[in-house]
């Protein structure tokens, strides 16, 4: 099923970058949670998927479908963003 514009895991991405650069700089750049680095990672991968899904549109005419493999690869990437967040949170109490 196409679903023309409307982009589901490129989205998800965005709105990631968007809430936690929200919080990192309403909260102060002096944070313990170190959100400057979810909002680097998150951003990075929703440029990459942008690109992605602008390559995708070039090529097929189809910016993005909304099906449950695309809603599900949304969630898995977000859940991946965090992981690795929290592993950089982790590494620095390691290290201190």
């Amino acid at each position: 099923m196409s679903a023309g514009w409307f982009a589901v895991w490129p989205l998800a991405l965005l709105l990631l970058a968007a809430v936690s650069s929200a919080l990192w700089y309403g909260l102060g750049r002096k944070d313990r949670y170190r959100l400057d680095v979810l909002a680097l990672i998150a951003s990075g991968a929703a440029v990459m998927s942008l690109v992605d899904a602008a390559y995708g549109y070039l090529e097929e005419g189809v910016f993005m479908d909304l099906s449950w493999s695309a809603v599900l690869l949304g969630v898995v990437l977000v859940v991946f963003t965090v992981v690795l967040w929290v592993l950089v949170l982790l590494l620095k109490d390691m290290f201190k």
